[in-house]
């Protein structure tokens, strides 16, 4: 008698374990980790993800965020906005077109820079929103 062969299709394997792999999802301790970090966040987005990796890329972020809140925003309230302005530009490697992008005016930025004019209200909400720090440092 023959028998019937049923083949059984594997169930297919997310990429969580693979990315922890990569890089485990664990505390960001320096700078070295969180441009590894950044670099794989970067690679992950925009990307058609499968829950797992999903998940890591969610989980990576919110440990990307907590390092940079904590190592990267400006602690001391002895700075004047303009020195905290300048501190934010270099902790996070940004120029002062791309603070521009987040405040809405590169202009602004560089008035700003010079001592030509003070920043508005907006754009010190778009600052503590973007680099979540408290509005006040820029008062």
């Amino acid at each position: 008698m023959a028998t019937k062969t049923v083949s059984r299709k594997q169930p297919k394997a997310d990429a969580y374990m693979p990315l922890i792999r990569r890089f485990p999802l664990k505390q960001i301790k320096d700078d070295a980790a969180h441009a590894k970090a950044v670099e794989i966040i970067a690679d992950l987005m925009g990307r058609k993800l499968d829950d797992g990796a999903s998940a890591y890329l969610d989980t990576l972020i919110l440990l990307v965020n907590r390092y940079e809140d904590e190592s990267h925003t400006p602690g001391g309230t002895h700075l004047s906005p303009r020195e905290a302005f300048k501190a934010i530009m270099a902790a996070n490697n940004l120029s002062q077109a791309q603070m521009g992008k987040v405040i809405g005016s590169e202009s602004a930025v560089s008035m700003f820079l010079s001592g030509e004019r003070d920043l508005s209200k907006s754009h010190i909400k778009a600052l503590a929103a973007r680099f979540r720090i408290d509005a006040s440092l820029f008062l």
